[in-house]
């Protein structure tokens, strides 16, 4: 069999461009990152824009969009400042009386105490508590690091929320472009399977927020209930934790009730059970609202995915993984379904 050289040439161009796009797209991939952050921020505000848009002036997007991103900024602003003052009051108050905590907790009468006088831990818990003071004391004086690292946040935000307001008001006007270039014998499955993306991605960011904040909010109620001090931070620690998929509630449940251990062994047993009803509710009620009907992803791959989101972009892209994931499952899906019908 004779390959001629303008094969090889051709196969070797192709694999320069892919090359290319891969080290382009790596070298971007934080920037990649807010885009795609962006794209899942404006899908979900659509349908709030879209039905508001058919009530303004000349039927306008520009002021829907303009209407839903004021109310989301003034929610964001009444809940930073209803929350920042006992929070940051809170955490001081957390730094302060850890060594108080810590000791308290190893000079005590109670069972866990008894055992980590017997296991001669005690050394080791106070090197611990030593290492975590000390490094909360560095980063609170490492003044240009935080103020760097609220800027670069401050621009991510900013740039985020721009590029979703002007994919909101384009967004229309992309579509109708994109229905001109493909052929009409094709327009009926690119509309279905961009329906069902849509599905995906809406039913995704919008359930994994409501999940996050439910679980935030039912934990501050039930750590101020039973009397742990600093509720609204570890509350919100445990809603930032639920935001990544699978493993972060654990996680974030884990550090909550380390926190309660150190106000009583009720507390935290009282907190395990609380946390061990709301996994049954969010696993077997939740999750399966938001991944089985909307996302529609086995645990497998939703794992898989999440692994290498978090690799590529780390927390903003191990929570863009699954929707990405899903819309990838879903244009597979359809070409595997397509190409045995044609065999058939």
């Amino acid at each position: 069999m004779n390959i001629s050289a303008r094969s090889v040439f051709k196969v070797l161009i192709l694999i320069l461009v892919f090359a290319l796009m891969v080290m382009t797209a790596y070298t971007a991939r934080r920037e990649l990152i807010w885009i795609g952050t962006a794209f899942f921020i404006a899908v979900s505000l659509n349908p709030p824009v879209g039905y508001l848009s058919r009530f303004m002036p000349r039927r306008s997007r520009g002021l829907a969009a303009g209407s839903v991103f004021l109310v989301v900024v003034l929610l964001f602003t009444f809940l930073i400042t209803a929350l920042a003052p006992p929070l940051v009051k809170q955490s001081e108050q957390l730094v302060r009386n850890a060594p108080g905590y810590t000791n308290d907790l190893v000079s005590g009468n109670s069972y866990v105490s008894r055992q980590i006088r017997a296991y001669n831990l005690v050394d080791r818990i106070k090197q611990s508590q030593s290492q975590i003071l000390g490094y909360a004391t560095s980063a609170s004086g490492s003044f240009f690091m935080i103020l760097k690292g609220v800027f670069s946040g401050v621009a991510a935000g900013v740039t985020i929320l721009v590029l979703s307001y002007f994919m909101l008001m384009e967004g229309p006007g992309w579509i109708t472009a994109l229905w001109r270039i493909i052929p009409s014998r094709h327009q009926k499955r690119s509309q279905r399977l961009l329906a069902q993306m849509y599905e995906a991605v809406t039913g995704y960011v919008t359930g994994n927020i409501l999940t996050s904040l439910l679980a935030a909010t039912l934990t501050a109620v039930t750590l101020a209930i039973i009397g742990v001090p600093y509720a609204i931070p570890l509350g919100i620690v445990l809603g930032l934790f639920d935001f990544l998929p699978l493993v972060g509630a654990t996680i974030g449940s884990i550090i909550v009730v380390l926190a309660a251990l150190f106000t009583s062994i009720p507390a935290a047993i009282i907190m395990v059970i609380f946390f061990i009803i709301y996994q049954q509710i969010e696993n077997h009620i939740l999750q399966p609202l938001v991944y089985g009907r909307t996302v529609r992803m086995s645990p497998l791959l939703v794992l898989i995915s999440v692994l290498i989101g978090a690799g590529i972009g780390g927390i903003l892209g191990a929570i863009v993984a699954i929707p990405v994931g899903a819309s990838l499952q879903i244009v597979l899906r359809d070409i595997a379904e397509t190409h045995l019908a044609a065999k058939s």
